[in-house]
C-alpha cells in the first residue's frame, strides 16, 4: 500500500525535499559572506561582550598571596586558554575569570627583607622587617618539638636573613631532624 502512495506522489515529495535543501543552502551561502563580529578586531574592541575581567592570584611558598586584576579583549578562545594554560581556573563567570598559580619561590617582599627568628614561646617564625618591628608572615609550630643546635638558636634569636626557598628549607629542615 505504501509503495503505491509513494509511487503516485514521488514528484511532489522530491520537489518539496529539493526546495527545503535549496532554501537552507541559500541561507548558508548568504551568511558565509558576512563578516562575523569575532573576525573583525575593531568590532571586538567596540563590543563589551568580548572583554573579560581577569583576576590573577599568585601564592608563594612563604604563604603570601598577591592579586592582580586587568581587563582583556578576547579575539580567540583557543588562543586565550592557551596563553593561560599554566594557571589554574578557580572561578569563571560571564565576563570574569579568576586564575590561581602556586609558586615554589619566596615572595618579593620576603626575598628583599625576610628573616627567620624565634618567637617568645620558641617557635620558628618567618617575618619581614627589622627584628624589632617584626611583621610575621608564617609560624612553624611543628618545630617546637625538635631541638635546634645552640648556634642556630643564637642566630635565630638575632634574626637570620632569608632570600631563597633553599635557605628556608635548610633551616626549617634542620629543626625537623
Amino acid at each position: 500500500m505504501y509503495k503505491k502512495i509513494i509511487h503516485k506522489h514521488w514528484i511532489p515529495f522530491v520537489l518539496g525535499a529539493f526546495s527545503v535543501i535549496l532554501f537552507y543552502s541559500t541561507l548558508i551561502i548568504w551568511n558565509e559572506n558576512e563578516p562575523t563580529e569575532i573576525s573583525r578586531p575593531d568590532a571586538v574592541s567596540e563590543q563589551a561582550d568580548n572583554e573579560v575581567e581577569l583576576l590573577f592570584e599568585t601564592v608563594f611558598a612563604d604563604g603570601i598571596s598577591q592579586e592582580e586584576t586587568r581587563k582583556e579583549a578576547i579575539y580567540s578562545l583557543q588562543d586565550f586558554w592557551y596563553e593561560y594554560s599554566n594557571w589554574q581556573v578557580v572561578d569563571q563567570k560571564k565576563g570574569f575569570v579568576h586564575f590561581k598559580q602556586e609558586l615554589l619561590d619566596l615572595s618579593p617582599e620576603v626575598k628583599q627583607n625576610g628573616y627567620l627568628g624565634l618567637s617568645d614561646d620558641n617557635r620558628l617564625i618567618l617575618y619581614t622587617g627589622q627584628p624589632e618591628a617584626k611583621k610575621i608572615i608564617q609560624t612553624y609550630d611543628q618545630l617546637e618539638r625538635y631541638p635546634l643546635t645552640p648556634s642556630v638558636q643564637l642566630a635565630l634569636a638575632e634574626g637570620m636573613k632569608v632570600s631563597t626557598v633553599a635557605e628556608l628549607v635548610a633551616i626549617v629542615g634542620q629543626g625537623a631532624q
